[in-house]
């Protein structure tokens, strides 16, 4: 187990469920951090904790990020969330208006329950969707501005998964979805259905991929240790535990509940390199830690 500390800290208006990064590659110090709110909708902060965006709405679970997509001649960061009744939502966050607008969602990949999404690919003029449904089951879905009155979501695979999974994140683009769940612990698990790694009997409240020295892993955190995990994300080794104290101005974890990993800068030295962000529903504030320093604690503890 190794130590390391909080960078940065805000409070939120409400308690959040879930966090996504929107980063902006012209501007990097306009990026924004979206958080689901367990009242209903969603609220958007800039990297200080400034909110610009408040929108309402329903319950959203595990949101999934678009960060610069094309939009009728405009590029707009678009989050996509299920709301408690299973429907898949997606939204376009306007700036400037301080607003956001609902997107309709048409075609075969929008039917069907949904229990959670996340960002599995981004490609030129789409991007995939995988989408947790009921019965331990996911498909991956495309999603296209193809001129009609909403996106049209095309399903590419369906497969199922070893245990009903709440969280999920893509691997880096090789055909693999790390899915996660308090009850049932974390997996690795090939869009053909094969379960290439599992690591069982963990409670994870949720998971997200990044690289770190080189070294893909994936970041999990538990509200019932009140920690970070760092496993290697291609067998599911667990290669840490970490425990994140007290920064200035910014108190450590208590109980982590959500999880949000970027390698984008977002501006400025500490989060030049990318960023985690954690939801700690035990003081109800993002945290926000330097992917740097988690790289650190792992280095540390190899050294």
């Amino acid at each position: 187990m190794r130590e390391a500390v909080v960078t940065s800290a805000f409070l939120t208006s409400e308690r959040a469920g879930a966090l996504t990064f929107l980063p902006s590659s012209d501007e990097p110090w306009r990026g924004l951090i979206a958080a689901a709110l367990v009242d209903g909708g969603f609220d958007v902060f800039t990297i200080d904790g400034l909110r610009v965006v408040s929108a309402s709405g329903p319950q959203l679970t595990a949101l999934a990020p678009a960060p610069e997509f094309p939009l009728r001649g405009e590029v707009f960061p678009l989050v996509f969330g299920a709301d408690l009744d299973g429907q898949l939502r997606g939204y376009a966050i306007i700036r400037e208006a301080e607003d956001v607008a609902e997107l309709p969602l048409e075609g075969p990949g929008a039917e069907g329950t949904v229990n959670a999404a996340c960002l599995f690919e981004t490609g030129i003029g789409y991007f995939d969707l995988a989408l947790l449904g009921e019965n331990a089951q996911a498909r991956i879905v495309r999603v296209r501005d193809a001129g009609g009155a909403g996106l049209d979501l095309e399903v590419r695979a369906e497969f199922d998964l070893p245990f009903a999974a709440r969280n999920c994140s893509s691997t880096g683009g090789d055909d693999a979805l790390l899915v996660s769940s308090p009850n049932s612990g974390l997996a690795r698990v090939n869009i053909n259905g094969r379960v290439e790694a599992i690591e069982a009997g963990r409670s994870i409240d949720d998971v997200s991929y990044t690289g770190l020295l080189g070294r893909p892993v994936a970041l999990t955190v538990s509200a019932e240790t009140g920690r970070m995990g760092v496993f290697d994300a291609r067998n599911l080794q667990l290669l840490n535990e970490i425990v994140l104290n007290d920064g200035i101005n910014a108190p450590g974890f208590q109980s982590p509940s959500a999880l949000a990993v970027t390698e984008s800068n977002f501006g400025g030295m500490a989060f030049s390199t990318g960023v985690i962000a954690v939801y700690d529903r035990g003081d109800d504030r993002v945290k926000l830690v330097a992917r740097e320093v988690i790289g650190r604690a792992v280095m540390s503890e190899e050294s």
